[in-house]
């Protein structure tokens, strides 16, 4: 099923459905995207000028997005030590904006709900995160009963057996609220409906789109905007002006 949204978000980002085709299809591909990541390192999906996307499969409305060892990102940077060689090279870029695109399938494996969230209020300063991974590693650093090794990751304690034969890899494994929850201070979610799209992101974001894109969504009578303040990652005391823009059939 995660396949199965992946290929559902570059065909809805690209206009390539109905294309059988495979090389066709690549070169569309090719045309709107500069970079498709692995599970190992994010992001999943790079559009080409454009945003760095992150899609994420759940089964339940509240069930916590798993990021693995990829803290949450409020944007995406190229000097990031948690990116490959290939994404840092695929166009030249320095910093992306960072979407969360996460797929609401239920058991019965259809699409009930897709939710497309802005990272920067979604996610805190890269700061945040780093200084918590440092905080950890310093920790078992400085201990004297153990050989520790910094990694990329938390770190690797060596030798931990009485032959020193045996290591183990400390990671972390980040999860994240999904936006049902985290959001659900501003969101109507619609639970008779057969589908619904929603996004959020903050205003400013919003007002980066072509003029004429933001015509197209404000003028579509199934789409509804509405103007909103969400709570800031890095001070819930602060607002940010924002924009719950919902589709649904």
């Amino acid at each position: 099923m995660g396949e199965g949204l992946e290929s559902f978000v570059k065909n809805t980002f690209s206009n390539a459905f109905g294309i059988d085709d495979r090389n066709e299809k690549n070169k569309i591909y090719n045309q709107y995207f500069s970079y498709e990541g692995s599970k190992r390192t994010p992001p999943d999906l790079m559009l080409r000028g454009g945003d760095a996307l992150e899609i994420k499969k759940i089964e339940t409305l509240t069930t916590e997005l798993q990021l693995n060892s990829s803290h949450p990102k409020a944007k995406l940077f190229s000097n990031s030590t948690l990116i490959n060689n290939h994404c840092r090279t695929c166009e030249e870029w320095e910093i992306k904006d960072f979407i969360y695109v996460v797929g609401h399938l239920p058991k019965s494996n259809y699409l009930s709900s897709l939710w497309f969230v802005h990272g920067e209020i979604y996610a805190a300063d890269e700061s945040v995160y780093i200084g918590l991974k440092n905080s950890v590693s310093e920790l078992l650093e400085s201990s004297d009963h153990i050989s520790f090794s910094p990694t990329n990751e938390i770190g690797r304690v060596n030798a931990v057996d009485p032959l020193k034969i045996t290591n183990l890899r400390v990671r972390g494994m980040w999860l994240l609220q999904p936006p049902y929850k985290a959001f659900d201070y501003i969101h109507e979610y619609d639970k008779t409906a057969k589908f619904q799209a929603i996004a959020i992101l903050s205003t400013k974001k919003y007002l980066t789109y072509p003029s004429e894109s933001r015509a197209k969504i404000e003028a579509y009578e199934k789409i509804t905007i509405k103007d909103i303040r969400v709570n800031s990652p890095n001070n819930p005391m602060d607002l940010i002006d924002a924009k719950l823009i919902t589709f649904k059939r």
